[in-house]
């Protein structure tokens, strides 16, 4: 099977930490901060991390598949490994949330019990992300609607990859254009035709049929890779002014470009910082490759999927004692992080990780 890996992928995984970090603080600081400037309130709001994630995961499982048929052994393998890294951490965040989420709908948003019972229901099946336009309250842990996305992707992977990994590698460059044309495209038609003021908005930012073009994106570059006839360097040089016009632009764009860089405008930059970051060496790509930075990265998921759980508890506890709300304050996020970071480090390590081998190990001993 013919196969290509990037050659040092540390620098990814301290880019995974960065995206879930840059969620953390987009939950934990305020939407809007009055007497600030209009920059910094649209950057309170303005996220690009979920596309990172989205065609990072799309890139690396192209790469690793190679152009190997899609057989249904190889299927079965596939999903099991993939829903093993996945499902068991939403279900803990999920029990976990649990308590917060009927307290909050029985006493705060005095919301009928059909409803909770109803809205416990989708996010057990994991279709909160098919419903995203329902009011509030519907996300039980509000990252987890990712999952769904990602199960989506995961689910038509392998039918698509066995059909694109005969493409040449000028026709996969095209389809890789088309993919970001459309998600594109869809961001301006959604925008025409819902109330964007509304629930509806969530429409264009969470249901999986719009975001897994960015997954694509992803997995058409993956395959070109692998499909080339000779391999390609990619120079770390450019990581550092790829880096800058990624910053550049995700400052400086108007207020406009929200739902287009929310859903994968920056992706082609995205991609090209994953390839250069991938080789060679310099203090920039040190700092993603080596120390805590990469550590976390390590646990990237457990971060993103358990800090929204972490910070209701805590914030309950300092409401318990002192009576009053931190939430929305850099000193929460810095008492947030003191417990954020160890605890999904602790995770990860005892249950993630653990789970993930386990699971795939019973499955593989009973095949």
């Amino acid at each position: 099977m013919k196969s290509r890996r990037l050659t040092d992928t540390r620098a990814l995984t301290g880019l995974r930490f960065l995206a879930a970090f840059h969620v953390l603080l987009l939950h934990e600081l305020p939407d809007h901060i009055e007497g600030s400037s209009a920059i910094t309130n649209i950057l309170l709001e303005r996220t690009a991390a979920l596309s990172v994630f989205f065609v990072l995961s799309g890139l690396l499982i192209s790469l690793g598949s190679g152009n190997k048929s899609w057989t249904k052994i190889r299927i079965k393998s596939f999903i099991i490994r993939r829903m093993a890294k996945t499902v068991p951490m939403y279900y803990i965040a999920l029990i976990l949330f649990l308590p917060i989420f009927i307290y909050r709908t029985e006493y705060i948003f005095n919301v009928s019990l059909e409803k909770t019972i109803l809205a416990i229901l989708v996010n057990i099946l994991n279709l909160q992300s098919f419903l995203p336009h329902i009011p509030e309250p519907w996300y039980i842990n509000r990252p987890a609607w990712t999952i769904g996305v990602f199960l989506t992707c995961y689910a038509t992977f392998p039918f698509i990859h066995n059909y694109i990994r005969k493409f040449s590698s000028e026709k996969l460059l095209f389809m890789f254009w088309i993919c970001f044309v459309i998600s594109q495209t869809l961001v301006f038609l959604l925008e025409g035709t819902l109330d964007t003021s509304s629930t509806e908005l969530e429409i264009i930012h969470k249901f999986p049929f719009i975001r897994i073009f960015e997954f694509y994106m992803g997995v058409t570059v993956g395959t070109w890779m692998v499909v080339r006839d000779d391999s390609i360097n990619f120079n770390h040089i450019l990581v550092l002014p790829t880096s800058i016009m990624i910053l550049f632009l995700f400052i400086f764009l108007p207020q406009q470009f929200d739902n287009y860089i929310h859903n994968g405008l920056l992706t082609p930059l995205f991609i090209l910082l994953i390839l250069t970051s991938s080789t060679g060496e310099d203090k920039v790509l040190n700092f993603l490759r080596k120390g805590p930075i990469y550590s976390l990265g390590v646990a990237s998921y457990s971060f993103y999927i358990m800090h929204l759980v972490i910070a209701n508890y805590l914030s309950a506890i300092i409401i318990y004692f002192s009576g009053t709300s931190l939430r929305f304050t850099p000193e929460f996020i810095v008492i947030d992080l003191f417990f954020v970071i160890p605890l999904s480090k602790y995770v990860y390590t005892n249950f993630e990780e653990p789970w993930r081998k386990r699971i795939i190990s019973y499955f593989s001993d009973n095949e």
